[in-house]
Parts: C-alpha cells; sequence; structure tokens
C-alpha cells in the first residue's frame, strides 16, 4: 500500500509550478490534500481537479506566508479543519535574481519569512503529533542552490542552504520514531520561478531542467524511500557531486560565471 493513501498532505505553494505537481501526484497516490497559497481561484480549480479524478477529499486555505501574521493564521485555518495532516510538503518559496545590494530590503525580508520562517514553524507545528501517531513526516523543498554560495542568488541560496541542514538534521532526529524527513533539491524547473526572480534559465543548465511533473514523482517516490536528499535528474547529481567535492574558493566563481550567464526576462 502507498505511503499517501487514506492520509492528509498539506501542500504549501500549491497553486502552480512544483507545488502543483506535488498537489496533483499526491492525490494520485491516494492523498487527501490541504492546499495553501496566496492564489484563490487557482487552488480552487486545483483542488475540484483532483478531487474528481483521484476521488480524494481536498481542502483549500489561502494565506500569504510571506508575513509571521499569514504564517500564524494557516495553522489556526489548519487546526480547525480537524484532520491528522501527516505530510508536510513545504514547498513555498520564492528567489530574487541579481547583486545583493540591488535588491530591496523588504523583498529580501520576505524571502526569508517564506523559505526559511514559513516552513520551519510548520514543521514544527505538526512533526510533534506526527512522532505521536508514529507515521508521517515532512517533505522540504530545498534547491541544488543549497549546496554551495550562490552569487546574485545570494539569499535565496542561503536560504535553501538553511532548509537543507534543517531537514538533513531532523531526518537524523526522528529515526526511530516511524516518521521520515526528505529535503528535495532541484535543479532549474521551467516554472514561474524564473519570472519572479527576474532572471531566465543560464544556458549552462539548460541540459539539466526537469519537468515539474516530473520532479514531483521523483520527489514523492524518494519520500517514500525514506531517502533523506533526493536530487532528481543525472545532471543535477552530478553538479552536486562536484559542488561539495571543490572547496568554495573555487566553486563560487565559477558559480557566479554560470549565473552572469542568464537572461534578464
Amino acid at each position: 500500500m502507498s505511503t499517501f493513501a487514506g492520509s492528509w498532505a498539506l501542500v504549501t505553494g500549491a497553486s502552480s509550478g512544483i507545488g502543483e505537481s506535488l498537489a496533483r501526484e499526491l492525490g494520485r497516490r491516494g492523498a487527501n490534500v490541504v492546499l495553501t497559497a496566496r492564489s484563490g481561484g487557482k487552488l480552487a480549480t486545483l483542488a475540484k481537479e483532483i478531487a474528481t479524478t483521484d476521488r480524494v477529499e481536498t481542502r483549500v486555505l489561502i494565506a500569504d506566508l510571506s508575513t509571521e501574521a499569514g504564517i500564524w493564521q494557516l495553522l489556526v485555518l489548519v487546526d480547525a479543519l480537524g484532520v491528522p495532516i501527516d505530510h508536510v510538503i513545504a514547498n513555498a518559496g520564492f528567489g530574487g535574481f541579481g547583486e545583493f545590494v540591488r535588491q530591496s530590503e523588504r523583498e529580501q525580508l520576505e524571502m526569508v519569512t517564506l523559505n526559511c520562517g514559513a516552513l520551519t514553524v510548520l514543521v514544527r507545528h505538526f512533526l510533534p503529533k506526527q512522532i505521536e501517531r508514529g507515521r508521517g513526516g515532512a517533505l522540504l523543498v530545498a534547491s541544488t542552490a543549497s549546496f554551495q554560495p550562490t552569487p546574485l542568488y545570494s539569499v535565496y541560496g542561503a536560504t535553501k542552504h538553511y532548509v537543507r541542514a534543517l531537514g538533513e538534521a531532523l531526518a537524523a532526529e526522528v529515526q526511530g520514531t516511524g516518521v521520515r524527513v526528505s529535503v528535495l533539491c532541484p535543479g532549474p524547473v521551467a516554472t514561474g520561478f524564473q519570472s519572479r526572480a527576474g532572471a531566465s534559465i543560464a544556458r549552462a543548465q539548460e541540459r539539466s531542467v526537469l519537468s515539474a511533473d516530473n520532479t514531483a514523482r521523483i520527489a514523492l517516490d524518494g519520500y517514500e524511500r525514506g531517502r533523506v536528499i533526493v536530487v532528481p535528474g543525472r545532471m543535477n547529481k552530478m553538479l552536486r557531486a562536484v559542488a561539495t567535492a571543490m572547496p568554495n574558493r573555487v566553486v563560487v566563481p565559477a558559480t557566479l560565471r554560470m549565473m552572469r550567464t542568464k537572461d534578464r526576462v
């Protein structure tokens, strides 16, 4: 039986991109889903499609997780549903491309709040209950940018390093409890991420691009198997190996050169 059959999964950032694909794939695997994002119309349409196609239950909650108030509001709304959240799929996040000093302080703060703060609070809220039940866990969405400092994506890369480090630590802490924690580290995926970040996919990364649907399938397969780090795609695995094997004094300048090949959108 699937890990997800009959369970409840909370998916953040579910209105588009990898989040939408994760929600659809969870439905196909028999999970009931609680979908949350800022876009109510898109979520309602997605929830109806999943419920009709996969015959699972769906719920929609609107929240802005880039603000502290929005994070606490979502916890209240989820608890009010009265369903056990067996799986936290912490996908919501965004990045900003460009020199650190040219990005706005507000955008950087929202990025840290969403990418790090919301994820931390959500996992902390639901993990103790999962441990009590002896099942479930969390899938945290990081990035291949988490494996090295990433010039021109400095804050984004730093937030994703935090996500990966937190996930690896939690995976060790929950060993033997029946609960799992996995970290998804995708490379470039053609979604709305690039448009919001203000850049296109670097030419050097074009061979490593995967679809959101393929990424979601690989992510949930890895989570079901209890893998701590899930890196989709052969090319992304190779880049990870290089980034972790070489010293930062070599990797960081090379990463800067690659990032400079991005064209603004």
